[in-house]
């Protein structure tokens, strides 16, 4: 969902998205070679700046030379998104900069991605980020919900058998939280209103922001089918939900001591020893790969063990 940009600083300073998108577009200029794109190289007297000029982008864009400057220069009213696109296409500017140059020009978000594959993929590094968080389960998730990075915490908080290895019960998160009988029974406490309702709304907006994701097509298909989130599916008329801040309720895993077991209650015979408690989502997403998700969660027992 494309958010508002305010225009303003807290302290009411008027933020200048004129010298913002000049200095974007033009910086972007510089990095194209002109000979590259079919000029021939310029020879003789006469200093000349790097990179493409403005009539050579307009050249690029076909349109005129004004045309171009009154959107460099941050003088034209409500630019075309396709317009916008095509400035992206030929500037070859990255996803996160094709948003700064939408919040510059338009003052909101792009509605989605250019790339069709945005989000299907994250950089390498964030598996290492995640990794390095000790205390609480990290994650991160690719658009369609598939886990593509996590650390040791995030393994532990799934429902186990007892005396058997942490493991993760399905690599795509959305699939396990709605279809996976042990989390809608025993792992996600208060199920259907605390956590089915607002992740159909967040499915169905992913479904219709990303078509042709293959795995969120078949997601769709499953959790229609199923009788029972598919119901809550068909009917759920929330809108799309950010579950970044949200707190719900969670039964947990719990290994520690003969004295802190006492506090611990068991949801049925198959799973080990657990614990309720709040679980809070704290979210971001990683630059240039949008839809994807990177998680903390921070579990806090109902029982403070000491």
């Amino acid at each position: 969902m494309a958010s508002r940009i305010s225009r303003s600083s807290a302290k009411g300073r008027k933020v200048d998205n004129k010298a913002a998108l000049r200095e974007l577009l033009q910086w972007k200029r510089k990095q194209l070679d002109p000979t590259e794109l079919g000029w021939p190289p310029r020879h003789g007297r006469g200093r000349r700046a790097p990179g493409l000029s403005q009539a050579q982008v307009a050249q690029l864009l076909y349109v005129s030379e004004r045309t171009y400057a009154q959107l460099e220069r941050g003088e034209m009213s409500a630019p075309a998104g396709d317009f916008l696109d095509r400035v992206v296409s030929v500037l070859r500017l990255e996803e996160h900069e094709r948003i700064a140059l939408y919040v510059y020009s338009l003052g909101h978000e792009p509605p989605h991605p250019q790339d069709p594959l945005a989000g299907a993929t994250v950089p390498a590094m964030w598996a290492e980020a995640v990794r390095s968080v000790v205390g609480n389960a990290s994650y991160v998730n690719d658009v369609a919900w598939n886990v593509v990075a996590y650390n040791t915490e995030f393994v532990h908080m799934f429902p186990r058998a007892p005396h058997t290895e942490p493991a993760i019960p399905d690599r795509n998160l959305m699939r396990y939280m709605l279809l996976n009988e042990a989390a809608r029974e025993h792992h996600l406490v208060n199920w259907e209103t605390d956590w089915a309702m607002p992740l159909t709304a967040q499915l169905r907006n992913a479904v219709v922001l990303h078509p042709e994701n293959d795995d969120l097509q078949r997601l769709d298909e499953e959790v229609s089918a199923d009788p029972v989130s598919g119901p809550i599916y068909r009917t759920n008329h929330l809108t799309y939900v950010h579950p970044n801040g949200d707190t719900r309720r969670m039964r947990a895993p719990w290994s520690g001591s003969a004295h802190e077991s006492a506090h611990l209650s068991r949801c049925c015979d198959d799973h080990a020893r657990s614990v309720v408690g709040d679980v809070t989502m704290c979210a971001a997403m990683p630059l240039g790969s949008p839809g994807a998700r990177f998680f903390v969660l921070v579990f806090k027992p109902d029982h403070v063990f000491r």
